[in-house]
């Protein structure tokens, strides 16, 4: 379905308020994968500084590809609960979410 066909779809089927609690909530959602891939990616890089160890090294460390690894660091890997909970288990620590409040703007 083209764009201009999904809004006129959305605009028949939805009101204004409800298009803008979905477009608020797929906004949200975005930032927080963002902020748990930066917080992720950051804790790797500072364990392998931490630790003295390359890149290579956690790789063979965790099983993963280097590709994978490679995305993880740069914080565009997609990682399951799973995952995140290996790699931190790895890394000797434990993976904490922390929810909170947004600060709306103003």
């Amino acid at each position: 379905m083209k764009k201009k066909k999904l809004k006129a779809y959305l605009d028949k089927r939805l009101d204004k308020s409800e298009i803008a609690d979905i477009k608020q909530a797929a906004e949200i959602e975005y930032e927080t994968l963002d902020i748990l891939r930066e917080d992720i990616s950051k804790a790797v890089i500072d364990y392998m500084a931490d630790k003295n160890i390359g890149f290579n090294d956690f790789v063979r460390e965790t099983g993963k590809t280097p590709a994978q690894i490679s995305k993880i660091i740069k914080g565009e890997s997609n990682l399951t609960l799973s995952s995140i909970a290996q790699i931190y288990s790895i890394m000797g620590s434990h993976a904490h979410i922390v929810m909170g409040k947004k600060k709306r703007k103003v």
